[in-house]
């Protein structure tokens, strides 16, 4: 029996079963209540979730910070605890909240399309 394709099967195994828990993560969290509870009815609140690490983070958050200023930007290198009450598992990750309520996640470098894309609706 020839091992390498075992093995290269078991790994490709893997890795699909890691990234869609990191995926499919995302999903626990629309509908469920803002964990910060901090908006008031009828408002709504972009959080931004980045590392300084990730490759793509460091491209598109100076443009965030700078042009989309409604929006809350999180370093979970230094706010690890508010990472973990948004199930952050992955970056870079846009929540986005209306009526304190979490009505969209969104990872990916693209995060910026989206975040324009909810404001422009708002």
């Amino acid at each position: 029996m020839n091992y390498s394709i075992v093995f290269v099967g078991a790994v490709l195994l893997l890795f699909v079963l890691y990234f869609g828990q990191i995926y499919l993560g995302r999903l626990k969290l629309l509908g469920k209540e803002n964990p910060l509870k901090n908006s008031a009815e009828g408002s709504w609140q972009i959080y931004y979730f980045h590392s300084p690490h990730c490759g793509a983070c460091k491209s598109i958050t100076p443009i965030i910070a700078e042009e989309y200023k409604p929006v809350n930007i999180i370093d979970i290198s230094t706010d690890l605890e508010l990472a973990r009450k948004f199930n952050i598992r992955a970056t870079p990750t846009v929540v986005f909240v209306e009526n304190n309520i979490i009505s969209n996640v969104h990872l990916g470098s693209d995060a910026i399309s989206h975040i324009k894309k909810f404001i422009g609706n708002k």
